[in-house]
């Protein structure tokens, strides 16, 4: 059985048996996908500048929660802000593979792996709350690079629960796991696999 086989498989499993654990449903990473034959290339973000993404507990009964919002731009009123500000520099510190702000997807043009298969996505939601749960949204593109055409559109939501966001490069942390969470979502969709599989046959 191939490692592709194996590690589908794995993830399907996974997802079919998950729930709403302090574990993500699949520890997948961007070296799993290369070894699938994907290159998964780069997320770029896409959530309003000053997005409320949530906020964690006071550790003690007598201070106020922490409140976590996205930071696309720097303005004169972010400078005086009390909010913990999460940027794209945070998410990279954290793991994850996140482009510079600004860059846009480019699935012909830049330099990729020797693989069939380029994958991207668009980050568009993170949720923290408690001390620490987050949520992602990632909306995917998977792109076949033999028959020049995107076989795949598609969206996945990561859940994991740490003990810290990983914003100052702290490992392990929940960011990352739900990031990687999101990636095994992905992974156990049909519609996900059904693509791959009809592009192979074309191919």
């Amino acid at each position: 059985m191939s490692r592709y086989l194996r590690l589908l498989i794995g993830a399907i499993a996974l997802g079919a048996c998950s729930s709403t654990t302090s574990q993500p449903v699949a520890d997948f990473t961007p070296a799993d996908m290369l070894d699938m034959g994907i290159d998964m290339f780069g997320v770029v973000a896409d959530i309003p500048h000053r997005q409320y993404l949530g906020e964690t507990s006071a550790a003690g009964g007598n201070q106020f929660p922490t409140v976590y919002r996205w930071l696309a731009e720097l303005t004169l009123l972010d400078r005086g802000s009390t909010d913990v500000q999460v940027a794209v520099q945070d998410l990279q510190a954290a793991g994850l593979p996140l482009l510079d702000q600004g860059t846009q997807l480019d699935f012909v043009g830049g330099m990729y792996e020797p693989v069939r298969y380029r994958l991207a996505g668009t980050l568009t939601r993170i949720s923290i709350t408690r001390l620490y749960d987050v949520r992602l949204t990632v909306d995917w593109q998977l792109y076949d690079a033999e028959t020049e055409s995107m076989v795949f559109a598609g969206s996945s939501d990561g859940f994991a629960r740490g003990k810290n966001l990983g914003l100052t490069g702290m490992r392990p942390n929940a960011m990352l796991d739900s990031f990687q969470d999101c990636l095994g979502k992905l992974l156990g969709q049909d519609e996900f696999t059904a693509a791959m599989a009809t592009a192979g046959e074309q191919g």
